[in-house]
């Protein structure tokens, strides 16, 4: 009996596990999706992604969602978005944290905050800084 609730024990484990990393996966090509949205001025696009009650902080202030949306431009030709050193960290099983950089003539640090509502991940928060070139 001891061994049974020990196996169910550390199947749970490996489940729980297991999805948070399905999870971390679909974040990560979430705001790869996203960032290309951006980058082609595809406001419908990055619409689907920012939840209607998002705030955004960057060194302009802060912006709600359809603010977000109105600074949407698409990229000069040639302009490449590639976002590096994803960290996902789950607070619960329907809220996350990501932090990522980025490389490009637009370098930044982001933060996002990411909520699951009926099965759907979406940016609730998100704060960029950007990087210093030295």
């Amino acid at each position: 009996m001891k061994r049974t609730f020990l196996t169910i024990g550390t199947l749970l484990i490996l489940c729980a596990a297991n999805a948070h990393a399905d999870d971390k996966a679909s974040l990560i090509a979430l705001d790869k999706q996203w960032g290309e949205a951006v980058g082609k001025g595809d406001k419908t696009a990055a619409a689907k992604i920012v939840a209607d009650n998002s705030v955004s902080v960057d060194e302009h202030g802060m912006k709600n969602k359809q603010q977000q949306l109105d600074d949407i431009k698409a990229a000069p030709a040639g302009e490449k978005y590639e976002a590096v050193d994803y960290k996902v960290t789950f607070l619960n099983p329907d809220t996350a944290i990501m932090t990522h950089s980025t490389k490009g003539t637009d370098a930044h640090y982001s933060l996002h905050v990411w909520a699951r509502k009926g099965g759907t991940w979406q940016v609730i928060a998100t704060s960029t800084t950007p990087a210093t070139r030295e």
